[in-house]
């Protein structure tokens, strides 16, 4: 069974003794001033902490959900602008296209003043180049002709009957 102890009296382990007694009494004292005075002190902690904790997640939720009010905000922000972007470009495109389309008027208004002013004074100089050159037949068929004939006559009086002979032998006349 068990062994004695070393005073010789045989004590059982299962019935306490006095010292049993003073321990529980001493372990209740401690544990009534801990409840009182120290218990307090963790659960002031412990609810401060909680709080902390839950004012936390309150602003955490606060600052998501600010979070996606600012990127749709954002979002539509952005929407706008590259709307307003892509209406300036389209309308930069029409007024190049509108700018173009006026420097092609104008450069074809002045093409075709240009044509016209290169026209008259080509007509101008042909009829003046015909006149010239007419005058220089007329003075060289009379010419040729007092050679042939071997009189003179009369270039005031022929001058006239030469230019429409020349003009019927297919020399073209002058526009007026």
């Amino acid at each position: 069974m068990l062994a004695a102890s070393s005073s010789g009296t045989s004590a059982s382990f299962i019935v306490p003794n006095a010292t049993f007694f003073v321990e529980l009494a001493i372990f209740v004292v401690v544990l009534g001033l801990m409840a009182k005075f120290v218990l307090p002190a963790l659960h002031g902690v412990l609810d401060e902490r909680r709080a902390v904790i839950v004012r936390a997640q309150r602003d955490a939720e606060a600052a998501r959900q600010e979070a996606r009010r600012l990127d749709a905000e954002r979002a539509a922000v952005l929407a706008k602008a590259r709307a307003e972007a892509r209406a300036l470009i389209d309308e930069a495109a029409g007024s190049v296209e509108d700018l173009i389309e006026d420097a092609r008027a104008r450069g074809q208004a002045e093409l075709e003043r240009r044509l016209a002013a290169a026209t008259d004074v080509i007509e101008s100089e042909r009829r003046h180049v015909y006149d010239v050159v007419m005058e220089g037949a007329v003075e060289l068929v009379i010419e040729a002709a007092e050679r042939v004939v071997g009189g003179n006559l009369d270039a005031e009086r022929h001058r006239v009957t030469i230019a429409a002979d020349l003009a019927d032998a297919g020399t073209p006349q002058p526009s007026d």
